[in-house]
């Protein structure tokens, strides 16, 4: 039905929902209002400067008051954009993570005896009362032929080698290739390109990450993810800070390239890797903020959400830790306003 509903969709189709969404654009939180709330003398005050963006009120001064206005704003988001959206699938690339991060939950606990209530994210396209059915019984529309196969992989994998980690690669995979299916189907070049630089992002940090830790090809093989621009099998040799400056150098992931080789010979760190990759994400995102109307618009705004809460995530668990404000302020990423 993909390509079908994209040439019988067109993207003046998408006149209303772009202009409507380059409106909404001006109520995101940029980096200096970001960085007041971190400079903030408390979080009473740094609450105060969200309730000016049109944020609703923060309860209390904890983090679980937080998440629960945090959900709140993804939830309107993305309801919002589905509404105005001609194609109703368009939020279901963002969405299927926090599937794949209940189903993860849920198989874990079915390992140790645990109850995973606590950690399931009511967010993603299938209701975790309805996943959790589904897990045990079977047969979900929702759930892709490609998660159902992750699953049983990954069921099998943890029962013989009780490693959680290789439960999480079985699912990342699949994850970034529903992801992939999903937009390709969708038919955007736009939203192919991001979910690729995504792979190409997560291979990276995976690359120079299991480098750090001295550990063996073999393990690497299981943490790549394929379909990226740069292929599995170029990093799946000796991973050197030349290889990963060459091999992400021409692409939009060549500062964070330069991060990796860094990080490798002892002169950068892991969470610089980390911030340079979320960075080109980001750019790569607001590239969307000058297409005149198309879908680019409303998914850039859809990532820039997701960025806002976890930049409003992040300062109030820095401070809540007892964090300065630079300390924060290193932490957050590029802002899309």
């Amino acid at each position: 039905m993909g390509n079908l509903a994209k040439q019988s969709i067109k993207d003046t189709d998408y006149l209303f929902a772009s202009a409507r969404i380059k409106s909404m654009e001006k109520n995101l939180l940029s980096r200096e209002k970001l960085e007041r709330m971190s400079e903030a003398k408390s979080l009473e005050e740094a609450f105060k400067l969200l309730s000016e963006s049109g944020w609703p009120e923060i309860s209390a001064p904890t983090l679980k008051a937080v998440e629960e206005v945090l959900a709140v704003r993804r939830a309107e988001a993305f309801a919002l954009v589905r509404n105005m959206a001609p194609d109703k699938r368009l939020p279901d690339v963002f969405l299927i993570k926090y599937d794949y991060h209940n189903i993860k939950t849920i198989l874990k606990s079915e390992a140790t005896g645990e109850d995973p209530a606590s950690l399931l994210i009511e967010a993603g396209r299938i209701p975790t009362k309805t996943l959790l059915v589904s897990l045990r019984e079977e047969g979900n529309a929702r759930i892709t032929k490609t998660m159902a196969d992750a699953i049983a992989e990954a069921r099998d994998v943890l029962a013989r080698t009780q490693d959680p980690q290789l439960l999480d690669f079985i699912l990342d995979k699949a994850m970034y290739e529903d992801m992939l299916a999903m937009a390709t189907e969708f038919g955007s070049d736009y939203l192919t390109g991001y979910v690729r630089l995504m792979i190409d992002s997560v291979n990276l940090r995976a690359a120079v990450r299991m480098r750090r830790m001295g550990k063996g090809i073999e393990l690497l093989r299981h943490a790549l993810v394929p379909g990226g621009s740069v292929s599995v099998s170029r990093l799946l040799n000796e991973i050197t800070p030349d290889l990963i400056e060459s091999a992400f150098g021409a692409s939009p992931l060549a500062l964070a390239g330069l991060a990796g080789g860094a990080a490798l010979r002892g002169e950068g760190t892991l969470a610089a890797v980390d911030l340079a990759c979320d960075d080109a994400l980001l750019r790569y995102l607001k590239g969307a903020k000058y297409v005149a109307f198309g879908e680019a618009p409303l998914i850039g705004y859809l990532a820039a959400i997701e960025a806002e809460l976890t930049a409003v995530r992040t300062i109030v668990a820095g401070r809540l830790a007892g964090l300065g404000a630079e300390m924060i302020t290193e932490r957050l990423r590029e802002t899309y306003v």
